[in-house]
Formats: structure tokens, C-alpha cells, sequence
């Protein structure tokens, strides 16, 4: 038996390696995980709104916990995409490999750059000449969901690179590779955060999300036991319950900003825990559904998949006119039903609007 290949004397579950298991897992995650982006920018604002020695309303407590369980949204996407792209079966050259991806990627970058500047300029209204614009491009955020954008660019760059790594080391090494890059962008976010050193740029923005894309891979082609299932399936929970929790605890005492940005944002400790646990969940799922069982990820999810991408481009247009025109009530019972009506609305409104910019050649290539 060869080191990569599954212990029998593990717990049964279907183990099995990413030659050999169904894939349509990965569609079922993107849904979610755009489900997931959706409902985290939906409840922020409510989040943000507390300030320090206000009393925690049950429509506070509903969107922390929304928030807080759905932090892994991100990461999931890009462990996705590592999976993908770091296949060392994939026998593409780097220059056909960027033709594709960056030609897949740069035109919804440019695109949707020069769309969002002239939103924020013309409709929410900020204070943005063509220094500001600048600025914010070369830092790789402007606006709110498009550093993305930027970072998959120089992930993308890298894969090539990536890939000799990842088909000439061994699990262990893998491993150790991508939680060193996991532990540099986590330490990275708490200097950043709490004593507001450094500085991402565009070219940069990459670096604390790289073990996420490294580890995508490795957690596809490892084992996994009934016994790590479970594990992972309450990891998940009490990493929920850890996040809402101390962000509960730091807004009493000092309002929304740090710690608790800090506690949502995408390296904390705990967010961490609930994005490895996630993927594997979704991946012990994709094991447990093969193609044909009941329940498993099928046609209908993989073209809900294809419009994730520009969902996550689009959303922002529907959301911010939905707050403005119809903002959700204080009161508990109206605030749940108002927003679960702009969730909705947002989805539906983006999946439409994806659907027709696919369908109109000029316009497909950016999204």
C-alpha cells in the first residue's frame, strides 16, 4: 500500500481519493457559499450598528448569529478553486493555463471596477475624484465584494507554480505548506487589525487567503472517517457559537470595530475552524450523495453553480437599493421577515440578471 492511499482499518464512510470520488459536491458548495456572501452583507449592516453599553436586541442577536455562521463563505470559494486548479493531473501549460483564467477573470475585473466606481460616485454618493478611484484600485478594493476579483488574479498567476509543489511533495509536506501559509495570513490579519500595521495592495491582497487556496486541494485527496465527519460537524457548531459569542461580548463593551471586525473577519481563529470544518462537511456530503443517490448535488444545482460568479458580481446592486428603499424595522418579528424578503429579492434579482448577461454575446465575457 502506498502512502497515499486510504487506511481499510479506518472507520467506513466511502474513502476515497479525488481520482476516483464524485465532484458534484463543488457545485452544491458554490450555491451555498453564495447563499452564505449574500447573507453576510445583508446582516452587516444591522451588526454594525450597536454601539458599546446599547442592549442586545433580538434582531442584533439574530444577525450576529446569521453573520457568524455564515463566515466560512469565502474561504469555502477558495479552497474550491484550489481544488481545482492544483490538480497535478492537469497537464496544461502555464501560458494556455493564464490564456484561459486570466482572460476569464481580467475582463469581470475590469468591467466591474469601472461599474462599481460609478455606483458609489452617482448613487450611494461618495466623495470619489480620480485620485480617490486610483487609489482604491491599486488597493484592490473598490468596492465592497471586488478584492476577490484581485486576489484570485495573483492566486491564478501562481498556480503553475503551485502545482510543482503540490505533485512533488508529499501529503505531510502539503500540509505543512499550506497551514504555514494559513499561519502567516492569519498573523498577518491580527497586526493589521489591532495595531494597524501594513497595508494590502492589489498585488498583495493575495498573501492572507493562499493557504485557503493550497489546502483546497490537500483536504480533497485526503481520507476521511465517520469519525472526522463528526469531528468536523461539531467544530463547526461550536466555532458558530465561539464567533457570536465573543463578538457579542466585544460590541457590550466597545461597540462594533475591533475585536469584533477582527472576530469576523476571514483568518480569525475561529472562522478558520468553521471554513476547514465546512468544506469537509460538504465533501463528506458529496461522498455520502454519489451522482444518482438521493439527495445528491445534481443537474439543477450545477446550473445554479454556473451563475454563482455573477451573482457574486452582482448582488450589491440589488441589496444596497433594497435598504434604502425598504429599510428592515427594529422590531424583531418585522426585522426577520423584511430581511429574509431582501435575501430573497437579492438572490432572485441577481440569478436574473446573470441569466440575461450570459444570454447577450457582448456582454457574457464579463461575467
Amino acid at each position: 500500500m502506498t502512502s497515499d492511499e486510504p487506511d481499510p482499518r479506518a472507520e467506513p464512510l466511502v474513502l476515497a481519493a479525488a481520482a476516483h470520488e464524485p465532484t458534484g459536491w463543488f457545485d452544491l458548495a458554490r450555491v451555498l457559499a453564495i447563499l452564505a456572501v449574500v447573507v453576510v452583507h445583508e446582516t452587516s449592516g444591522e451588526v454594525g450598528s450597536r454601539d458599546a453599553g446599547d442592549p442586545a436586541t433580538a434582531a442584533w442577536w439574530t444577525a450576529n448569529i446569521l453573520d457568524s455562521a455564515s463566515r466560512w463563505c469565502v474561504p469555502v470559494f477558495l479552497m474550491v478553486s484550489g481544488a481545482l486548479l492544483l490538480d497535478p493531473r492537469r497537464t496544461d501549460r502555464p501560458r494556455d493555463f493564464y490564456r484561459r483564467r486570466l482572460g476569464r477573470i481580467g475582463v469581470p475585473l475590469v468591467v466591474w471596477t469601472a461599474v462599481y466606481l460609478v455606483f458609489r460616485s452617482f448613487y450611494l454618493g461618495d466623495d470619489l475624484d480620480a485620485g480617490q478611484a486610483a487609489r482604491d484600485v491599486a488597493a484592490g478594493t473598490p468596492f465592497l465584494q471586488l478584492y476577490f476579483l484581485y486576489v484570485l488574479v495573483v492566486l491564478y498567476l501562481l498556480t503553475p507554480f503551485l502545482r510543482l509543489v503540490v505533485r512533488h511533495t508529499t501529503h505531510r509536506m502539503q500540509a505543512a505548506f499550506g497551514a504555514v501559509l494559513l499561519g502567516l495570513g492569519a498573523l498577518d490579519q491580527v497586526l493589521s487589525s489591532f495595531l494597524d500595521v501594513g497595508g494590502a495592495s492589489a498585488a498583495t491582497r493575495f498573501l492572507p487567503y493562499a493557504g485557503y487556496f493550497t489546502l483546497g486541494w490537500l483536504l480533497r485527496d485526503v481520507p476521511l472517517s465517520g469519525r472526522a465527519v463528526r469531528g468536523a460537524a461539531v467544530a463547526f457548531a461550536g466555532s458558530v457559537v465561539a464567533t457570536a459569542g465573543l463578538v457579542a461580548a466585544s460590541a457590550a463593551f466597545v461597540g462594533w470595530g475591533n475585536p469584533g471586525r477582527y472576530l469576523y473577519g476571514y483568518l480569525s481563529p475561529t472562522v478558520v475552524v468553521m471554513s476547514l470544518s465546512a468544506y469537509v462537511l460538504l465533501r463528506a456530503w458529496g461522498l455520502r450523495h454519489p451522482p444518482g443517490a438521493r439527495w445528491a448535488p445534481g443537474r439543477r444545482t450545477a446550473a445554479l453553480s454556473a451563475l454563482t460568479f455573477g451573482v457574486y458580481l452582482v448582488h450589491p446592486l440589488f441589496f444596497y437599493p433594497l435598504r434604502r428603499l425598504w429599510p428592515a424595522p427594529q422590531a424583531w418579528p418585522l426585522w426577520v421577515g423584511v430581511t429574509a424578503a431582501h435575501l430573497a429579492l437579492t438572490v432572485a434579482g441577481s440569478l436574473a440578471l446573470t441569466w440575461v448577461i450570459l444570454r447577450i454575446p457582448v456582454l457574457r465575457r464579463a461575467i
